[in-house]
């Protein structure tokens, strides 16, 4: 490599670097979340249209294709918002990437529950692997292992509860799914302590979005659990899928790009300052 072209790579290496601290030092700066929804809001217009449609048209016991399509339309709209933020094979895109494969093994989920007699282990499955991916979206640093056991403590009794009802594949399948939910949140949960017991002090509030998504999705779950295996909860399907709704769509606004908050920063440290 020749002198110039290496003085031409030390160049944008340095561009690349100064923005990079540039875009996380303006992460010590506070950001409302009503900033950012309304940023982000109208990308979630699509959302939460069929959100309402679902609520409207799509609430039926009925299995068939019109009651899936209804049923994932939300969750294809989340589809979408995620891959407006980027979603590539790059490392930069990790995370997005994650979480976009992990909605579309939730839509996956819905549709095998929509036929849920035939398919049920089936729509487990599936989102099981989507708990798998939005925890390695979410990582394993910082470890915080007394996180885990609470969250362990909270969420594994229930299957005690459970227990008397479940036949055949479910005395196994279930608890591994009860497992693997407990560590999604877990992990999500460590993101949010990391930042706010951070000794830099910074904040990102897409972290608190990943956190109350993932708890939301786990109450929604347990909901199910409950109604299914124990007693009919009253007006199940409004619980089930109204947190089940808010749980993906904060696990998927947690996908939110450093640089746009980069830019909506600058935006509202200008204005302050104006």
């Amino acid at each position: 490599m020749s002198s110039t072209e290496r003085s031409l790579c030390s160049s944008r290496l340095e561009k690349v670097s100064s923005k990079s601290f540039e875009q996380f030092s303006l992460l010590r700066y506070r950001l409302a979340p009503a900033d950012v929804f309304k940023s982000v809001g109208p990308k979630l217009v699509p959302f939460f249209k069929a959100f309402c449609i679902y609520f409207v048209a799509g609430q039926s016991e009925n299995s068939n294709i019109f009651h899936a399509a209804i049923k994932i339309l939300p969750i294809i709209c989340l589809c979408g918002f995620v891959l407006l933020q980027g979603v590539t094979f790059e490392r930069y895109h990790d995370y997005s990437r994650r979480i976009f494969i992990g909605l579309i093994l939730s839509a996956i989920g819905d549709i095998c529950l929509v036929w849920k007699k035939q398919f049920f282990i089936h729509g487990m499955l599936a989102f099981a692997l989507a708990h798998l991916s939005y925890m390695r979206a979410f990582g394993f640093q910082p470890l915080k292992p007394l996180t885990g056991i609470i969250c362990f403590l909270i969420t594994v009794p229930f299957y005690h509860v459970y227990f008397p009802n479940l036949k055949g594949l479910l005395i196994v399948a279930v608890p591994i799914y009860i497992v693997i939910i407990s560590i999604m949140v877990w992990r999500a949960v460590t993101g949010l302590q990391a930042q706010l017991w951070s000794d830099e002090g910074l904040w990102r509030w897409t972290k608190l979005c990943s956190c109350l998504g993932a708890v939301t999705f786990g109450i929604s779950d347990m909901i199910i659990g409950l109604h299914m295996f124990c007693f009919p909860v009253p007006y199940a399907q409004i619980f089930i899928m109204s947190t089940y709704y808010a749980g993906q769509l904060g696990i998927a606004l947690s996908t939110f790009s450093l640089d746009d908050e980069y830019h909506l920063r600058m935006k509202h440290i200008v204005l302050k300052k104006d």
